[in-house]
């Protein structure tokens, strides 16, 4: 029976209503009843189904019954509990139940010929093993398994005990001088060093773990000691923010290593050549490596047009890294070629389908080294326990929480005073009743903005009266010290609310809440400004110069022309356009930056925190068991961030919720 246009726009609305599947849909449903004009209005809710599961994260679903109306009701309820419909749950389950049990059994290649496939890529869809797939993803999914396999194909050759101390000691010479501590690798970290020498390597690891660190002194052993030093070196990351994060921390790592402790001019001419290469190698994001070309909306370099066999890739953060995009990148590969893929396994995953990562550490296990002792804070320290703690698949502790109650610690403590080195955490209690915890959690976000943003005004006209060093450097910590991590956009605890509240705080004259910006306010990038090398997720703080309001970013470049060749424009020189750079700070105009671009960042989603750290967090979860957002890869992310000390706003309960709910995806990768 053919589709009732109506029904389906219904069904499409209600949805649409819980934000629950993205607009653009829409427009595919449309083209998919050109291509099959009999197709009922069952079987394209059984698809709309899919693409909200897809918009999840999710590439395919189960084309068995009862499994799709399980994951389905489950997703269902956490969307009716976040808008406080819980009552409809059981009229909305017979609703989608029907539609799942006389819909499902029509997807299929004989009912839907024109639609679906078994066997080829011709078809927008594609049912495999019991899995309906768009064709694109289905893709995505056969190439991994097949370019995987090919380009990690050594197993774990052990390295010898007298080689780690070797490398140990090595290391340790060519990092201590002038007072500076050398550098200790771990047993876990000279063993990834070693073997990557030999091998194509997954490196994961949780924050502090040395991932960058690691990665580097291997590029280094790789290059003094096989025969690499004509290979190119791609150094690339799935966003701008993370790019310019690993470029910066192998910048870090090379400052450490002091050439003249090498013995022989002959090795100390090496070793400057090698840290030549190492220190003007270029970071980018993986689309630019690849270059992609949206005239034809593929990229240059792919499975016809690989790199050279003389390469050697760093791909970092990449459980950021969608299927799609893993994909691509792997066909570019060539067999040959070194590849370093670096990641936390326990991150959120990519925002747009697949969990690319997970699935290889758990099933290619030959080719992981996995880092686990964190420099960034203690495993035996308060938020070391909480973090490993809520890792585990028995019931949180109570007692590694700190609770207490905000009005009692108000009285005797500040945020600004954190402890060197100690890692304290605290989880405030929230009231119970809703009107009773709105105000608790106002006064606590003013507390924090006093401890924490009301001096970054004055502190940032200071620092633009003469652009000096010591200014402009005191002036950025400040700005990178703390943040509250916020689970959701709207609501109560959502970084809208929290963001104007303190926004209307600080606005304390009457020209300054009429202006966008005001000197000293955080901001984010949100969009991608690929002309100036500004990406989604880097901060910076308003500043003021002639009269005009400026940026201040900072970025790991030289001077301003190195970021001009990087920059994706020939239009006027960056310069023209009034950007200037002081040290390593870089100065845009605020006029050349979309409005849409950018927002306010004394708050940001804990999704956006992914990479970053600050010496205080405040943490603020949904209370509610069941919500979307409320999972482990959430707190994990969040409670990491710490670089030292940790708030938290969430009971137990909340907190338990959290380490319970696991975010799982359907991708049927497999190694």
């Amino acid at each position: 029976m053919k589709a009732d246009k109506k029904q389906l726009t219904d069904f499409f609305k209600k949805l649409s209503d819980m934000n629950c599947i993205t607009p653009v849909w829409e427009k595919v449903l449309e083209v998919l009843i050109q291509l099959e004009p009999d197709v009922s209005f069952e079987a394209l809710a059984v698809i709309c189904i899919y693409f909200s599961l897809l918009d999840d994260g999710n590439i395919c679903i189960p084309v068995s019954q009862g499994k799709l109306i399980d994951k389905w009701q489950k997703k269902w309820e956490g969307l009716l509990l976040q808008e406080g419909l819980l009552a409809q749950k059981a009229d909305d389950d017979k609703y989608f139940a029907d539609i799942i049990n006389k819909g499902l059994p029509q997807i299929s290649s004989t009912q839907l010929p024109n639609l679906i496939a078994e066997g080829n890529f011709f078809k927008p869809f594609i049912i495999d093993a019991g899995w309906l797939f768009a064709t694109k993803y289905y893709k995505a999914k056969i190439s991994i398994e097949t370019r995987i396999k090919l380009i990690m194909k050594h197993n774990t050759i052990k390295p010898l005990e007298e080689e780690k101390l070797a490398t140990l000691e090595y290391f340790k010479n060519l990092t201590g001088f002038e007072g500076h501590s050398p550098m200790t690798l771990k047993d876990e970290q000279l063993e990834a060093l070693l073997r990557g020498l030999d091998e194509n390597l997954i490196i994961t690891g949780g924050p502090g773990t040395g991932k960058t660190t690691v990665v580097c002194y291997l590029l280094w052993k790789l290059f003094l000691t096989k025969d690499v030093m004509d290979y190119s070196l791609y150094l690339a990351a799935p966003s701008g923010k993370a790019a310019d994060r690993m470029k910066e921390s192998i910048s870090e790592t090379l400052a450490r290593l002091n050439l003249n402790a090498i013995p022989t001019s002959q090795e100390r001419d090496k070793a400057q050549a090698v840290f030549a290469k190492l220190n003007s190698a270029q970071s980018s994001t993986i689309h630019r490596l690849l270059s992609f070309n949206p005239s034809t909306n593929g990229f240059r370099y792919n499975a016809e047009n690989q790199f050279d066999e003389k390469s050697i890739f760093v791909i970092d953060e990449a459980s950021m890294i969608d299927i799609t995009l893993f994909s691509a990148l792997l066909e570019a590969i060539p067999e040959g070629a070194r590849v370093f893929i670096l990641g936390d396994k326990d991150q959120l995953p990519s925002v747009q389908a697949g969990a690319v990562l997970g699935e290889l550490l758990a099933k290619k296990t030959n080719s992981v080294a996995e880092l686990k002792q964190s420099s960034r804070f203690n495993d035996n320290s308060d938020v070391g326990r909480l973090k490993k703690a809520m890792q585990e698949e028995k019931a949180l502790d109570k007692e590694l929480a700190f609770f207490t109650q905000w009005d009692n610690w108000k009285l005797t403590h500040n945020f600004s005073d954190i402890p060197q080195g100690a890692f304290p955490v605290t989880s405030f209690v929230p009231e119970k009743k809703y009107s009773d915890r709105t105000v608790q959690l106002e006064e606590i976000i003013n507390t924090w903005n006093q401890a924490f943003y009301e001096n970054l005004t004055s502190q940032a006209l200071a620092a633009s009266q003469d652009f000096e060093k010591n200014k402009l450097d005191s002036l950025w910590q400040s700005a990178s010290k703390a943040r509250i991590l916020c689970a959701e956009r709207k609501g109560l605890q959502g970084v809208e609310s929290i963001n104007n509240q303190i926004c209307n705080s600080l606005k304390k004259t009457p020209q300054a809440a009429n202006e966008d910006y005001f000197t000293g306010q955080l901001l984010m990038l949100t969009k991608n400004q690929s002309i100036f090398c500004l990406y989604n997720g880097d901060s910076g703080i308003v500043v003021e110069k002639n009269g005009l309001k400026y940026l201040m970013v900072k970025k790991e470049i030289k001077n301003i022309s190195d970021l001009q060749n990087a920059a994706t424009t020939n239009d006027r020189s960056l310069a023209q356009q009034g950007i200037f750079q002081k040290g390593s700070y870089l100065f845009y105009p605020l006029h050349l930056l979309p409005k849409e671009s950018i927002e306010t960042a004394y708050a940001i989603t804990i999704h956006k925190s992914q990479g970053s750290g600050y010496k205080a967090i405040l943490v603020l979860l949904p209370d509610q068991p069941g919500h979307p957002l409320l999972n482990r890869q959430i707190a994990y992310t969040a409670i990491t961030r710490t670089e030292g000390a940790t708030y938290i706003y969430a009971d137990y309960d909340t907190l338990e919720a959290a380490r319970s709910t696991v975010i799982q995806r359907d991708t049927q990768i497999h190694l």
